[in-house]
């Protein structure tokens, strides 16, 4: 039961009206900074982790974290802005678990949510395996699986590793993303 209520809430989200642009809750590509504080304060979905009077000071990255989890992690919301001062990326990074949960706790949450965005957006234009540890090399992400909202934009879903935490990462992109092709 608990599942079937994880997907129908997640697919809700996920495929809903009022996610016209493909993004997290109201948020609406091409919104510029003012509109997307204003929508989030006002958004039901989310919750602000510092007073107004700091925004100035803080910026938006990181202040408003997701209410409800998505599978299985909370997350907090950093943006992209185009050269006008428009949205034109929203990356949702799951809260840091100790590395020792990379192939348990993240993984599930990963397939979790590969499960939940197959379900909204159809099959994924790029579909990788769990990568392992050891495939980080000098990088913090790993981008495993591409889903296209319609033909100008993408969302980009993967793992990552900083010191001794690990997390996921959901990011929504105004822009096709072509999936790379591995031999």
């Amino acid at each position: 039961m608990i599942k079937l209520l994880f997907s129908f809430f997640g697919i809700a989200i996920l495929s809903s009206n009022s996610i016209h642009a493909g993004i997290y809750g109201p948020l609406e590509f091409g919104d510029n900074r003012g509109t997307v504080t204003r929508k989030l304060q006002q958004c039901d979905l989310v919750t602000q982790t510092v007073p107004s009077t700091f925004l100035a000071r803080t910026g938006l990255n990181g202040i408003f974290k997701c209410k409800h989890q998505l599978a299985g992690l909370i997350y907090s919301l950093y943006f992209g802005w185009n050269d006008a001062g428009g949205l034109n990326e929203i990356t949702l990074r799951s809260d840091e678990i100790d590395h020792s949960q990379y192939h348990t706790g993240l993984q599930q949450a990963w397939h979790k949510a590969n499960t939940l965005f197959t379900q909204a957006y159809q099959a994924p234009a790029q579909n990788a395996k769990y990568p392992s540890k050891s495939d980080f090399k000098g990088r913090d992400i790993l981008i495993s699986h591409i889903w296209h909202k319609g033909t100008t934009q993408s969302i980009l879903m993967g793992p990552g590793i900083t010191k001794d935490k690990c997390f996921l990462t959901i990011r929504f992109v105004d822009r096709h993303v072509k999936p790379v092709r591995i031999p």
